[in-house]
């Protein structure tokens, strides 16, 4: 190289390496901008010849830096003409094939497939540079994401990412593995995926670090994962506008939105796309304004179903406009859906048909959240134009589509966070089951979602030892929070323990399931039948509460009968429950002055009995009660109402029919956790009412040893303090000896079985999952097999469970059933016991 082009041969170098690597693109732009002033200076000396292949580089690198800052299409497309010209002129095809690749990008990013895959793969045929090869076949392989070639996407993206070792491009290996990370979700491999982004996570640069976040996020949206996802771009955002990359700025504001719809925020949702929308038009990159657009439409159609407002024809109108301008299926596909949407809520059917012909080709190629919202949209047409037969068709395909998803995952965290993008389709199915006014067709809808979302039973164990490490720091941290003095200090501590629980729960999301079927939903008919095969004349009712339309709902089944009965406004028997749990929490104070809890007594008194009056005494319930519902149905202590003072109660969040598992043998393991005032007596008294007990407590009631102890246990006694925590209700607790046993542990422990007894305070509680799903410690135990789960929902104080539960124990001995047993257990308490019996209809 001439001695005058050197020194601006490592200027280009330079400039480039300052883009790849610190992302600070103001600062490369200006180094690039200065190498072309004197290579204008030098080509003035010695000819456009000798200098016309760094000029090429250079335009392309200072375009490429205008891009990340915001230019659009119209403005770095003339950039690049002028780079082919110099590239041309040097006679040099690396350079062309280079100059190439990137305008295949910018009309990629511009909505332009076609010509985006001609320049693409005329880049890739000129180019002999394997270094050079890497950045084309990333882009490359996102074109082919955008059109459904996901096969395609993969080879080149692994191709990419084999070829990324020299330093030059070591940059784009991350990114290919994200990428790769997408594709593989799109195959239907999410565990694959989530390990594949977490491989890319660790070795990507600091500074693609708010990328990384964005990337790992879309995967999270589509896992069902949202406030996960959610917390992931706000981080990325605080990244980029740092690093002042207004491109992936925008993409960033745009996922934001997809989640915030999800998470129901529309308002806030419509507003974060409009703007994700505008920066993307001022780049000039049509298909993601598009993209935008379709988001900020879905929030308003959804805000208009909330609120009453009109706005669907409008909704309609612009979803079609979106349809028609763009050939993409990653925007023609929801483009058409939502014109459908919006088009069957204003009774236009015919437009609505038209919409969803159009796009049925392009779904299946598309993620499980579209597939689904397809089935949605072809079932609720077909419902609103009184075709039950291909309503309920589409119903089962999407459930179906669901289920096999959920089959394929090994984490029972992620198991049901993909329920969430069946709740439209449940929604659908309960609506126009209700319309119909039959109670076998709407307890039918119910539960086809309910049993779906209800997912697999036994999941994978989180077995691999960083888990089992991360786990153990967070029972450290949890305990060495207990010891401190300070609130500070005992903050710190949680604080980390959180965020290590954070780490298991990322871990287990990446851990492929068994692939075990979900289970099937209960039907009327076959509830009915079930209950009338019961023996010994008494008789057992079935109700199944649900929420529609802010209105409450029970179906109640006998072997003789099927009812549908409205029972009011939801939010006076919400409120009336609060109450309840309020009252019961100043009942179990003794540091409370008496009169004051005299008033909670008679406050609980009056809203059990409203609430027994409003739920059961419509019912005309008789003999044995399940109650099926979710929410703060799951929070009622239903023993303690009056009607079934020592009636056997049990509940459950769904109808579950599988068969009960036999008792595996006599034995009984009684564990004693630290702390409790009668704990030496209630061990005594529970172990003493049976002929084989194991009995762990003091420093032997550890984590390990109850874990191990578990296995084959045919009645487990848990007396411990107990944490329901409500923002990540799989790490709620039991506290042992060496620190507290969250449910996340038990994932994969096989109870069949077995009956499970919570002597602690509010375990029974559950969070639910946007979906519906509950979750927390009694959730995870019924889904690991156990034939019953007894805990507590609101506070139990230490004597109360010290008088109640040997009397459990001698009924459960006696072969009473456990919702019998312990109706009898608390019946001559003289204030309400938060006791629930959690459990499958077993009869």
């Amino acid at each position: 190289m001439d001695d005058d082009l050197a020194p601006l041969a490592a200027a280009v170098d330079e400039a480039r390496r300052l883009a790849r690597d610190t992302r600070n693109f103001d600062h490369a732009r200006r180094r690039y901008q200065s190498a072309l002033e004197e290579l204008a200076a030098v080509e003035a000396r010695l000819g456009s010849g000798p200098v016309a292949t760094l000029q090429a580089r250079a335009i392309v690198g200072m375009a490429s830096c205008d891009v990340e800052l915001g230019a659009d299409a119209s403005a770095v497309l003339p950039q690049l003409d002028v780079a082919e010209s110099s590239a041309r002129t040097a006679g040099d095809p690396n350079a062309v094939a280079v100059v190439r690749g990137f305008r295949g990008l910018i009309l990629l990013r511009a909505g332009d497939v076609t010509r985006a895959r001609s320049e693409l793969d005329a880049a890739l045929g000129g180019l002999d540079d394997e270094v050079e090869k890497v950045p084309v076949l990333l882009n490359r392989g996102s074109l082919r994401l955008e059109t459904g070639e996901v096969d395609g996407a993969v080879r080149d993206f692994e191709q990419c990412r084999d070829l990324a070792h020299a330093e030059a491009v070591a940059a784009f290996r991350p990114m290919a593995e994200h990428n790769l990370g997408y594709a593989l979700y799109l195959r239907g491999d999410l565990p694959a995926a989530l390990r594949t982004m977490e491989s890319a996570a660790r070795s990507a640069p600091e500074e693609h670090a708010g990328v990384s976040l964005m990337d790992r996020a879309t995967i999270l949206y589509e896992a069902g994962l949202v406030s996960d996802a959610t917390r992931a771009i706000e981080q990325a955002e605080a990244i980029l506008v740092a690093q002042g990359s207004e491109a992936d700025l925008a993409r960033a504001r745009w996922a934001l939105s997809r989640c915030l719809v999800l998470l129901e925020r529309f308002e806030e949702a419509a507003r974060v796309a409009s703007s994700a929308r505008v920066a993307f038009e001022r780049q000039a990159n049509d298909a993601w304004a598009a993209r935008a657009e379709l988001v900020e439409l879905e929030a308003l159609l959804a805000e208009a179903e909330v609120t009453g407002h009109s706005g669907r024809a409008a909704v309609q109108e612009r979803a079609h406009d979106v349809a028609e301008r763009w050939a993409q299926p990653p925007v023609t596909v929801p483009a058409r859906l939502l014109e459908a949407e919006a088009a069957i809520r204003d009774g236009a059917h015919q437009l609505a048909r038209v919409a969803l012909l159009e796009a049925q080709d392009g779904t299946r190629r598309q993620p499980l959240s579209v597939r689904i919202q397809f089935e949605a949209a072809v079932a609720q047409l077909a419902f609103v134009e009184g075709d039950r037969r291909r309503g309920l068709a589409a119903v089962r395909r999407g459930l179906d589509l669901l289920s096999s998803h959920r089959a394929q995952l090994g984490s029972l965290d992620v198991v049901t966070a993909a329920a969430l993008h069946g709740v439209r389709l449940a929604v659908v199915d309960v609506k126009a089951a209700l319309d119909t006014g039959r109670a076998g067709s709407f307890f039918d809808a119910v539960e086809r979602g309910r049993a779906t979302f209800a997912g697999v039973g036994r999941v994978t164990p989180p077995a691999d030892a960083e888990t089992a490490a991360l786990i153990t720091g967070a029972r450290r941290e949890v305990e060495a929070a207990q010891a401190e003095d300070t609130p500070r200090a005992r903050e710190g501590h949680l604080q980390a323990a959180r965020e290590l629980q954070d780490a298991a729960r990322r871990r287990s999301w990446q851990v492929s399931g068994g692939h075990v079927d979900a289970p099937r939903p209960a039907t009327a008919r076959g509830v009915r039948t079930a209950l009338g095969r019961t023996v010994g004349g008494r008789p057992v009712t079935v109700v199944s509460f649900a929420v529609v339309q802010g209105s409450l709902f029970a179906t109640r089944l006998d072997a003789g009968r099927q009812q549908l009965i409205p029972l009011g406004e939801w939010g006076e028997v919400a409120e009336k429950i609060h109450r309840v749990r309020a009252d019961l929490a100043v009942l179990a104070n003794l540091m409370i002055p008496e009169e004051l809890r005299a008033g909670a007594r008679s406050s609980v008194s009056r809203a059990l009995k409203w609430l027994d009056d409003r739920l059961l005494a419509p019912l005309c319930v008789r003999g044995d009660l399940h109650v099926v519902g979710r929410h703060l149905m799951l929070a009622v202590p239903w023993t303690a109402l009056p009607s079934r003072h020592r009636a056997r109660t049990w509940v459950n969040s769904w109808v579950d029919l599988r068969p009960a598992e036999p008792r595996r043998s006599q034995r009984a393991l009684v564990v004693i956790g630290p702390d409790l005032a009668s704990s030496s007596t209630e061990a005594g008294l529970v172990a003493g009412a049976w002929r084989d007990a194991s009995v762990l407590e003091g420093s032997r009631a550890t984590c390990a040893a109850t874990f191990e102890a578990l296995r084959g246990a045919d009645v487990v006694h848990l007396a411990a303090h107990g944490t329901h925590e409500p923002d990540n209700p799989l790490f709620s607790s039991l506290r042992l000896a060496d620190g507290p046993l969250f449910a996340y542990e038990l994932d994969g422990t096989d109870l069949s079985g077995a009956t499970v007894v919570l002597s602690a305070c509010e375990v029974g509680r559950s969070t639910p999952r946007i979906g519906g799903e509950p979750l927390g410690l009694t959730s995870v135990l019924l889904r690991l097999g156990a034939n019953a789960v007894v805990a507590s929902v609101g506070p139990l104080r230490d004597e109360v469970a010290a008088r109640v539960m040997p009397g459990l124990h001698e009924g459960l001995r006696a072969g009473m059933r456990p919702g019998e047993a312990l109706a009898r257990a608390v019946a001559d308490e003289p204030e309400p016991v938060p006791l629930v019996c959690f459990g499958p209809l077993v009869l």
